[in-house]
């Protein structure tokens, strides 16, 4: 052989014999192996090499001794602590094996994986968290990513409450080859944690990262010094680690790489990633620079929170006040302190746009800010500079500036009009500008405008919807506001004149009265609509899988049937079907699935009651069932009807005679049923038994003309409702009917349902509604309406 062959080559070179001893080694080889080449020679390749033995090395270098040829292969060895490219080559002394170092390579390889891996994860996390989640949902999406692409064994995101001093778990992932130990250890057993004996504590608490930490594989990671050894990074001993995605053996390490996430050095929780294979520097820097953005989008998560919660309170407040106060400059005072406390703005107004000689004039009546000067500014500036704001309040367009040096389009202005606009703004020393419009029934227009004076400022859409949900309370509150106004003048002129005040008192009742009942029509055939919209989704969503449910059980239950008679007797299997009771489970199965059908269907029907209670969808008069409305209304009441506590149920006895379909407003037809039985219910709260409500219905032709022209049948359509409750004496009931009397305790009753049910049947139907009561024997209400109303009627 050539020695100088041997001397000179770059790469490791030695050959062997058929009885594995070593001939010849050149100094390369002798280098890499770690032995001076005096004990390489003679020596036997598997004594002084035990590390290869199982391993890829021995297999190749047997193969290519016994079948000959020549091979090469890649592969990390032990021996060396590298990488190695290996060519073997069978000659006649026996073998010849050249090693090339290739760890350089590989561990640029590595560093290229993990950084691609990184790069991946940063990407993932970012196009999730753009997106409007929720806060749970982003933290576990990104645990679960972290995992993913890092090959981690946990991964927990705790977020800190700063009101109980813990920290909550709100993102948890693991490796399904992850330790069973580790999942059940005292850390994950519960979401919360305190800031006190654990390491993820200590890191809040200091605020400050665990780079890279040491735990045993399978020790309990609560600890914060018991068990944890910090340890420096080594990059011999992790270059290769992430080659693979499972461990050639079990683990014995643990890694722990925690950041705290920190805004404006206020604590928002802690990420942290256990490994069982230590992780390059770089992947520390991406997870501090994903702590970060979590803690950004934390942040902005709860603000989004803390603006809705508060717009809710602020509207709260603003309802509130429009019911207890009447008085206008109350309300707009309360309007615009709040609205700059909510959106945190230099100043908030309220103003007036009215026309004057064909003028159009602004005039700033209230106002919440840190120089509250506008309305100075504003009544100093000439008419023709104001006309143009103005005129985005005549149009009712909402005027969104956030910077006047870059101003949105107006389409409604003409170049010179949007100049002279942005100058009136600079003149008045807005930079930012949000106003939107609003116009009440007595078609007076006004404005709410918030302003920031010396920076620019981006109005949100959701800005904009809240200011927008305050203006129309505002309209309403100016409403009844002029309304109050109205009655105080005609309460002082009926000083003099008594009756003339007691028709203004009645009419104001009655204004109040349909105010009220607007509102509450309004927000009930919502509230049903919404209720039943909710409900409608989830109900087919289960009823159309129950079927396929139990089509999947009876098929299991065959297999399950199947493998009984086919199986051998075991005993295992027999003593788990004694445990879990199978027979029971096999019968009891199609029942429980057909008790939840039949569950479905009840709530399908209730929603359908709810609709054909509501009438959304009918607001004129239409020819309609007068015992399904009233059917409806008894499934809506049923709570109160049935049995509770020590009360029995209310017996409803119904006497229905043969009525056909009555040309009504079926809704609100539908409330006056509603409100009679309501009070009947509640008179009947103390009723011993035992406690009976009657509903009889009955139609009366019109003796003159049974039948119209076209056959309709022409008469009186006549309900009424009997209880056997305590009754009302005469002078109550002559004020049965009056807006605002009311026989319940304070608190528990307006005064407006049965004022309202006789507007409805009186007005709106032509009708009669009587009532008769006599204390101790019960009260009957008898309503009668015209089957068939005629064409004045309708149209009036």
């Amino acid at each position: 052989m050539n020695v100088s062959f041997f001397d000179n080559a770059s790469d490791a070179v030695f050959s062997i014999d058929e009885q594995w001893q070593l001939l010849a080694a050149n100094h390369a080889a002798a280098q890499l192996l770690g032995k001076p080449i005096n004990s390489l020679v003679d020596g036997n390749l598997w004594q002084l090499f035990p590390q290869w033995l199982g391993t890829i090395f021995e297999a190749e270098y047997r193969r290519v001794m016994s079948d000959g040829g020549t091979t090469h292969f890649e592969a990390f060895s032990a021996v060396g602590n590298c990488w190695l490219v290996v060519n073997l080559q069978r000659n006649d002394a026996g073998l010849l094996v050249y090693l090339r170092d290739v760890s350089d390579r590989k561990r640029i390889e590595a560093d290229v994986l993990e950084q691609s891996r990184l790069a991946h994860l940063i990407n993932r996390v970012s196009r999730f968290l753009v997106h409007a989640h929720g806060l749970g949902d982003s933290l576990q999406y990104c645990t679960d990513a972290i995992i993913d692409e890092l090959d981690g064994a946990v991964a927990a995101i705790w977020v800190y409450n700063s009101q109980g001093d813990y920290l909550e778990r709100q993102g948890f992932s693991y490796n399904p080859d992850t330790s069973a130990p580790l999942l059940t250890s005292r850390l994950f057993k519960s979401p919360i944690l305190a800031l006190d004996h654990s390491i993820i504590g200590t890191i809040a608490r200091t605020q400050k990262p665990i780079i890279d930490v040491v735990f045993p594989a399978f020790g309990d990671p609560l600890q914060s010094n018991a068990v944890a050894i910090a340890t420096a990074y080594h990059p011999e001993a992790s270059v290769f680690c992430n080659l693979s995605n499972h461990p050639s053996s079990p683990p014995t390490k643990l890694h722990l790489i925690s950041y705290p996430m920190v805004l404006d050095d206020r604590l928002i929780g802690v990420v942290a990633l256990w490994t069982y294979q230590s992780l390059r520097p770089f992947i520390h820097e991406g997870i501090a620079s994903l702590a970060d953005s979590l803690a950004i989008d934390i942040d902005r998560c709860w603000a989004r929170t803390a603006l809705l919660s508060r717009r809710e309170a602020l509207l709260f407040r603003l309802a509130n006040q429009i019911r207890n106060s009447l008085d206008l400059n109350t309300i707009l005072d309360t309007a615009v302190f709040e609205i700059r406390q909510l959106l945190k703005v230099d100043s908030c107004t309220y103003l007036w746009c009215w026309s004057q000689e064909e003028t159009i004039s602004l005039m700033v009546s209230h106002e919440a800010g840190k120089d509250a000067q506008c309305g100075q500014r504003i009544s100093t500036c000439p008419p023709e500079q104001l006309s143009f704001l103005a005129k985005q309040i005549s149009q009712q367009k909402i005027l969104r500036i956030d910077d006047i040096q870059q101003p949105p389009p107006f389409p409604s202005l003409s170049p010179s009009e949007q100049d002279l606009l942005m100058a009136l703004l600079q003149d008045l020393e807005i930079q930012s500008l949000l106003l939107l419009p609003l116009k009440t029934r007595s078609d007076h227009l006004g404005a709410i405008a918030c302003s920031q004076r010396h920076d620019s400022r981006h109005w949100s859409d959701q800005e904009v919807e809240v200011l927008q949900a305050v203006v129309d309370q505002l309209a309403l509150a100016i409403d009844q506001a002029e309304l109050f106004a109205q009655t105080r003048a005609a309460a002082l002129a009926a000083q003099t004149q008594a009756q003339q005040i007691e028709l203004t008192l009645q009419e104001l009742k009655r204004t109040q009265a349909q105010l009220i009942q607007t509102e509450k029509m309004s927000s009930l055939g919502q509230m049903i609509a919404g209720i039943a919209h909710e409900i409608n989704n989830p109900v087919n969503f289960i009823s159309g899988n129950l079927s396929y449910t139990s089509e999947y059980v009876n098929d299991l239950v065959r297999l399950v049937e199947t493998y009984r008679k086919y199986l051998p007797e075991n005993e295992e299997i027999t003593a788990l079907e004694d445990e879990i009771d199978l027979e029971f489970v096999i019968e009891d199965l199609p029942k429980t699935l057909a008790s939840m059908q039949i569950g479905a269907e009840r709530i399908r029907q209730i929603v359908l009651s709810l609709r054909n209670f509501s009438r959304l969808d009918q607001a004129e008069m239409k020819p309609v069932d007068i015992h399904e409305g009233l059917e409806n209304t008894l499934l809506i009441l049923h709570n109160r009807i049935k049995a509770r506590g020590d009360r029995t149920e209310i017996e409803v006895i119904k006497q229905y005679g043969e009525l056909p379909a009555v040309d009504c407003y079926a809704g609100q037809l539908n409330q006056v049923f509603m409100n009679i039985l309501a009070n009947a219910i509640d008179a009947m709260d103390e009723q011993p038994d035992p406690r009976q409500i009657t509903i009889r219905t009955q139609f009366i032709p019109d003796p003159h003309a049974p039948e119209t022209e076209d056959g309709e049948p022409q008469g009186i359509a006549m309900i009424q409702m009997q209880d056997n409750g305590s009754g009302m004496p005469p002078d109550t009931v002559s004020h049965i009917f009056d807006p605002f009397f009311t026989t319940k305790p304070v608190g528990k009753g307006t005064g407006l349902g049965l004022a309202i049910s006789y507007q409805i049947i009186v007005e709106k139907h032509h009708g009669d509604l009587t009532c008769e009561s006599t204390p101790g024997t019960g009260t009957t209400f008898t309503i009668r309406i015209p089957v068939n109303p005629a064409a004045e009627f309708r149209s009036t």
